[in-house]
């Protein structure tokens, strides 16, 4: 397993480079297996509460941990809330120990509405052990960073920045929901970058803004705004490309490297 904190990227970037393990019409090993050797990251799209429950050996099995890849997992994007922060929390240590033997170095979050309901998430694992350093032994800065904060609609991330601070967790900066959502003011929030290990790259889809498209349909503002992020993101962060069908995802990674390849100039490019 190449280790996170080996900076060396496979498309010899200055960051690891992840896709998700649900592109192809396939299982996860399938999917996982397929790209390892194209990606230093693989990105585990547990985004049903309840079917990612039920995974069994089958579903993630043990010789996923000889591929020459680190791991993550983006946790569901339908958690429990509504049933209190404990049940929350609950599902996260399970879904955890689900991918054990893999070792994620990072966990995403789709926050709840309320503050407080993050801030007593955060106390829940602390207490439960969630943030052990020996699970993320590789993690940049405090365990507690292991658990990333994503920006999904609104005014979420600022709202929950005094939490985010209090609690030490990590961010996960999505460029297409910035677009999107009109985020581009979240830049400024005290020492983001210093907490950001981790971007999702992808572009609004112009016919349903919503769904993730190629970084080849970004527009004027949405490359300006990929050069922003690239250009604060630290070495050794982890870059996801996140789209879920091939043809996006091949189509992104030309992009990105061909982008990288020019001195990131071509981000501010017109064409």
């Amino acid at each position: 397993m190449n280790s996170p904190a080996n900076t060396q990227s496979v498309q010899n970037l200055p960051w690891r480079l992840a896709a998700p393990s649900c592109v192809l019409p396939a299982g996860v090993a399938e999917n996982c297996a397929f790209f390892a050797p194209h990606y230093d990251e693989i990105a585990l799209a547990f985004f049903e509460t309840e079917a990612c429950l039920a995974y069994g050996e089958a579903d993630v099995p043990p010789g996923l941990a000889e591929l020459p890849v680190s791991w993550h997992m983006h946790l569901p994007l339908d958690l429990p809330w509504e049933q209190g922060a404990a049940r929350v929390a609950e599902v996260v240590l399970a879904l955890k120990a689900r991918a054990a033997h893999l070792r994620p170095t990072a966990f995403v979050l789709h926050p709840p509405q309320a503050p407080g309901d993050l801030a007593e998430l955060a106390r829940l694992l602390a207490a439960r052990g969630f943030f052990d350093k020996r699970d993320f032994i590789d993690q940049r800065g405090p365990a507690s960073r292991g658990l990333l904060v994503e920006n999904i609609e609104g005014r979420d991330l600022a709202r929950h920045w005094p939490v985010i601070e209090a609690a030490d967790l990590g961010v996960c900066l999505d460029l297409g929901h910035m677009l999107v959502h009109g985020q581009e003011e979240f830049l400024d929030l005290p020492g983001l970058f210093g907490r950001t290990h981790m971007l999702h790259l992808n572009a609004p889809d112009p016919q349903k803004p919503a769904r993730h498209a190629s970084l080849s349909l970004l527009d004027a503002r949405g490359r300006a705004l990929m050069g922003r992020l690239l250009g604060a993101f630290a070495p050794g962060g982890v870059l996801v490309l996140e789209l879920f069908n091939a043809d996006a995802l091949s189509d992104s990674l030309r992009v990105l490297l061909a982008a990288q390849g020019a001195g990131g100039a071509a981000w501010e490019a017109n064409g």
